[in-house]
């Protein structure tokens, strides 16, 4: 158990954004943050979490981006292994150069992948 990702909650902020020195959160999350405000119900998590295949709807207009994240909480819009979440991809906005024919281009790349990949790494140590 001790090896689990439940550490990453209280510095979440720091690997949602692709500066952080820069920008944090917004509205900004705490170490003691309640679930109810994170993941679909965070309008920047949601962005990071919104299947890739969907992401310019959630990008396009304020008033899409409400409406994207009630479907993704409401689940008629499925975050299902086939339906890569942004956040998987690179770019300042993960997703957003995000080609349908060219799915492997950036895949793997973002910067909240690589940056929690890289955490991982300095703190595991064998047992």
């Amino acid at each position: 158990r001790s090896d689990d990702a439940s550490h990453l909650k209280k510095v979440i902020g720091m690997y949602a954004t692709p500066y952080p020195d820069k920008k944090s959160l917004e509205p900004p999350l705490g170490s003691n943050e309640s679930r109810s405000r994170m993941g679909f119900n965070h309008p920047e998590l949601a962005r990071l979490l919104c299947p890739v295949k969907h992401l310019s709807s959630f990008l396009d207009n304020p008033t899409e981006s409400v409406e994207m994240r009630k479907q993704l909480q409401d689940g008629h819009v499925t975050a299902v292994s086939a339906n890569w979440p942004a956040f998987l991809y690179c770019g300042d906005i993960p997703g957003e150069d995000f080609n349908p024919v060219r799915f492997d281009k950036g895949f793997l790349r973002g910067f909240v992948l690589i940056r929690v990949s890289f955490s991982s790494a300095c703190y595991v140590h064998p047992k």
